[in-house]
């Protein structure tokens, strides 16, 4: 027979565990959303594979500026990606392919390298045709740099998702009084890493001795866990266009 005090205890503990249960079940949904905020990703790939025998980098990477959880944030209809591209020995042929939700193919585009390494952006702005990013919507892109055009298997490929959001009027109005490198702040403690990144590369292009900009520039991709390619030229010639369709 279990002592009367014996008896208590363990009353005591199933109530406790009644408790934690009813608890849990009743927490408000919005603080059980708030603290699972910026854990959750999708599925993509923002760095290369390794080096295959017809693309050797050394100890470089194709590497894509986006965040690790691969979504990528933007205000603009018709955004720029940005993409690390390694040396190679001789030009590559590289793709882009840009997908709706349903998965079908809204854009492709074919390019060539010059074999030199850089930053380069990738620009949706000159396509007249293509129609403009929903707000609330997701995409997924894809960018491969082809090593062999007969083993396709063989690409060397990142990919990710990009959704258009829309200001609050209150930000949209901080951003209209605020100077540019405020701007690139702001977008970056959104976590709209996109404008972000397109305002500080057009700084960087404009100023480009400026010693604040190549610093803020570290920042940036200290943050976005991407310091490895800090150092690297961001360029605006290294893309020859070889074709391109929007479906």
């Amino acid at each position: 027979m279990f002592s009367k005090k014996t008896q208590l205890k363990k009353i005591s503990t199933i109530l406790s565990l009644m408790f934690l249960v009813i608890s849990a079940n009743s927490y408000p949904q919005q603080v059980m959303a708030q603290s699972s905020k910026g854990r959750e990703g999708l599925p993509g790939r923002r760095v290369g594979g390794g080096t295959r025998g017809e693309c050797s980098f050394g100890d470089k990477k194709l590497i894509a500026l986006i965040p690790e959880s691969n979504l990528l944030l933007t205000t603009s209809p018709k955004p720029n990606l940005f993409i690390y591209l390694p040396p190679t020995a001789t030009p590559k042929t590289l793709e882009f392919v840009l997908q709706d939700e349903q998965e079908n193919i809204m854009y492709e585009k074919s390019f060539t390298t010059n074999k030199y390494p850089g930053i380069v952006s990738m620009s949706l702005l000159d396509q007249s045709s293509l129609p403009q990013l929903a707000v609330g919507k997701k995409y997924r892109w894809f960018f491969s740099m082809i090593c062999n055009p007969d083993k396709r298997e063989n690409d060397i490929s990142v990919d990710g998702w990009i959704s258009r959001v829309k200001l609050e009027p209150n930000i949209a109005q901080q951003l209209e009084s605020a100077t540019s490198t405020e701007q690139v702040n702001i977008y970056a403690n959104l976590g709209i890493w996109q404008d972000a990144l397109v305002k500080l590369a057009t700084l960087r292009h404009q100023n480009p001795r400026d010693p604040q900009l190549t610093a803020k520039w570290l920042q940036v991709l200290q943050a976005l866990k991407l310091e490895v390619i800090a150092q690297e030229g961001i360029v605006d010639a290294n893309l020859n266009e070889i074709s391109s369709a929007v479906r």
